[in-house]
């Protein structure tokens, strides 16, 4: 280990280094094309029955956002007709390529009773964990450079998963009970001025994206650096607190990029091969943002205490 003066790397080479080390593991990627296969391909999982009981709930939302009557009724069927399988992953960590929401796939598994589709919830969200889990395991070994192995990346899975479950549960506590007094003071201000709503609804969007923008590496940190939630939490806020401009920057470039090869995925989408051309492009574009953010947080992290990170 040798010591050096702390300088970072420019955004564009940090995109090069993470797909320079996701061409070490290059397999890795078939866990989001797997994934986003089974996406467009299998039986879309949407609301049955029990849309009756969300559909009140589901209508006061819609007139708080709109006065428009028929933008009300287009959000309200929209919601209803969404593929659950994507809406309710709440926990997935991995680049997927999500089919649009007028796709037919002939077939639909429609849920009935909330039983069920809390059921379903915890499920998908499951499977997501475990296998963004052991995605971001193997991004980590291809970053770090070592000699990984699937059994070891397996070995290591429960623990990622729960300290990224601990991560979440630690951010939405602290979240809550900071924000306690606020919900009350938007709550009155929804109740007495209704006009305001939109403008309490961007309020919290903002504060929740600055939250998302300073916490978000810790996922990287468990994986890659193995450490616990909480101090997780700290190594993001103090790597995004020490290059902000570098962080928007690199978050910019990778939403410009999924989003605009996005709309060339879906027109390869409407053939069958184009199809698979689509997802795995999607995966190997996706995988190389996911090694290109974890070599982004190790750097600054490195820069931060003028440690070079060893290289094999």
């Amino acid at each position: 280990m040798s010591i050096a003066t702390p300088q970072n790397v420019g955004v564009i080479d940090t995109l090069s280094a993470g797909y320079r080390a996701l061409h070490r593991r290059l397999w890795a990627l078939l866990i989001p094309a797997g994934v986003s296969s089974y996406l467009w391909l299998g039986a879309p999982v949407v609301l049955g029955s029990v849309a009756a009981e969300l559909r009140t709930l589901i209508d006061d939302a819609a007139r708080t956002l709109s006065d428009d009557g028929r933008a009300q009724a287009q959000l309200v069927e929209a919601v209803l007709a969404s593929d659950l399988r994507v809406a309710l992953a709440w926990l997935n960590f991995m680049p997927v390529l999500a089919p649009p929401a007028e796709l037919e796939t002939g077939a639909e598994l429609a849920l009935h009773g909330m039983g069920a589709t809390l059921l379903a919830a915890g499920l998908i969200n499951l499977l997501a964990l475990l296998l963004s889990s052991l995605f971001l395991c193997l991004i980590a070994d291809a970053v770090r450079g070592t000699q990984g192995e699937l059994r070891r990346a397996l070995a290591r899975l429960p623990r990622v998963a729960a300290h990224i479950c601990l991560y979440l549960l630690a951010v939405g506590g602290i979240g809550i009970v900071l924000a306690l007094p606020f919900l009350a003071i938007s709550a009155i201000v929804i109740a007495m001025l209704p006009g305001f709503t939109l403008l309490v609804l961007l309020l919290w969007y903002v504060a929740l994206f600055w939250v998302y923008i300073y916490t978000g590496f810790a996922p990287e940190a468990i994986s890659a650096n193995r450490t616990g939630p909480l101090r997780a939490i700290a190594q993001s806020v103090e790597v995004v607190r020490r290059d902000l401009g570098g962080t928007l920057g690199l978050l910019l470039l990778s939403f410009v990029i999924v989003n605009g090869l996005g709309v060339l995925w879906r027109q390869l989408a409407a053939s069958t091969p184009g199809l698979a051309v689509a997802i795995l492009g999607s995966a190997y574009v996706g995988s190389g943002l996911a090694a290109a953010r974890m070599e982004f947080f190790r750097a600054r992290l490195a820069s931060r205490v003028g440690v070079r990170v060893p290289r094999p």
